[in-house]
């Protein structure tokens, strides 16, 4: 199995994990779309064929995200009807924590690009033989 599948499948669980554990009880159509676009950006990133030559811009694109959600926004959704009622803020938070997640992703994914090309254009990494 190469790594692109095996990302995949990865992603594909965790999507179904996180819908199993949130017991599908957002009714809200926009709630939904807040916690599940950037799983789905997470799947469909893996076939465009620029996050395919290099493995690490997946796992740049990936690993915010997937932090973020085990660490920031999934306990905070278990706790949802409680932050809801005394917070006046709560759906913007709601919103803020998976955005931010992508933005963090595609924002280590450009930091990787802007050093590779300082590397290749001071020739870092390869060895000059005199």
């Amino acid at each position: 199995m190469n790594f692109t599948a095996a990302y995949r499948i990865f992603t594909a669980l965790f999507l179904l994990i996180v819908t199993i554990c949130l017991g599908m009880t957002l009714n809200d159509f926009t709630s939904v779309f807040y916690v599940f676009l950037p799983l789905l950006l997470m799947l469909g990133s893996s076939f465009i064929p620029f996050f395919k030559q290099r493995k690490l811009r997946l796992i740049l694109f990936a690993a915010p995200i997937v932090i973020l959600y085990c660490f920031g926004f999934y306990p905070w959704l278990t706790n949802y009807q409680e932050v809801a009622a005394s917070s006046s803020t709560s759906t913007l938070d709601f919103i803020i924590i998976p955005v931010w997640a992508t933005l963090y992703g595609a924002g280590f994914v450009v930091l990787h690009e802007i050093a590779l090309g300082v590397a290749r254009a001071f020739n870092w990494g390869k060895l000059k033989s005199y």
